[in-house]
């Protein structure tokens, strides 16, 4: 039997969104008390995105135009105020390079996903765990009832949603030792980083 990652399960969630389940079978001889490892992924607007600023302009006089740290933009409700939002929306929006043919952020901004290998980002969207920003939460927990460990065999894969998984600087380079970690860790070979992965 080969060490491959294999789509076990795609189920759309009620509420619409897409789940995407990636297992990867670490060994055949696994002993019995093991799980095979999930990876979430999740689905448009599906986990946390962190900014800093350091614009040359702002939109609004109420807007940030430097910061010393990352600040949580997507999801921060505050942020979606009125007049606010304007802010935002300059902050999140990506341009459109015609001659590269590919986006980058706006002047001054610098976007980050945080947690990549972690489940937080995706569990909550809104680092304060407001049941509104609530995402992935429920179903983690779930998996850590039937025995499975947050951080060892069931981890999750942030990425800016906002860019095909294709068009995501070293998503793919991300996923592949993640899922070699967890079939080590299992006591597996791990991923092999020839396969094609996302792309397939």
């Amino acid at each position: 039997m080969d060490h491959r990652i294999r789509p076990c399960r795609a189920a759309l969630l009620p509420n619409g969104l897409l789940l995407l389940l990636l297992m990867l079978l670490a060994d055949p001889v696994l002993p019995a008390r093991r799980h095979p490892p999930v990876v979430l992924v999740p689905g448009d607007l599906g986990n946390q995105l962190e900014a800093k600023l350091d614009k040359p302009k702002v939109v609004h006089y109420l807007c940030s135009k430097k910061t010393d740290s990352y600040f949580t933009l997507w999801l921060n409700l505050e942020l979606l105020l009125p007049v606010i939002i304007d802010c935002w929306i300059d902050n999140i929006r990506l341009v459109y390079n015609r001659t590269s043919r590919r986006t980058e952020f706006p002047d001054g901004v610098d976007v980050r996903v945080p947690g990549f290998g972690k489940t937080f980002s995706l569990e909550f969207l809104d680092p304060s765990k407001s049941s509104v920003g609530s995402y992935f939460h429920t179903m983690v927990e779930s998996l850590v009832d039937w025995g499975y460990t947050q951080g060892e065999d069931v981890r999750g894969a942030p990425y800016d949603w906002r860019r095909a998984p294709t068009a995501t600087p070293g998503l793919e380079g991300q996923i592949h030792p993640c899922l070699r970690v967890i079939g080590r860790t299992l006591g597996g070979c791990g991923q092999d980083p020839a396969c094609p992965g996302l792309r397939r």
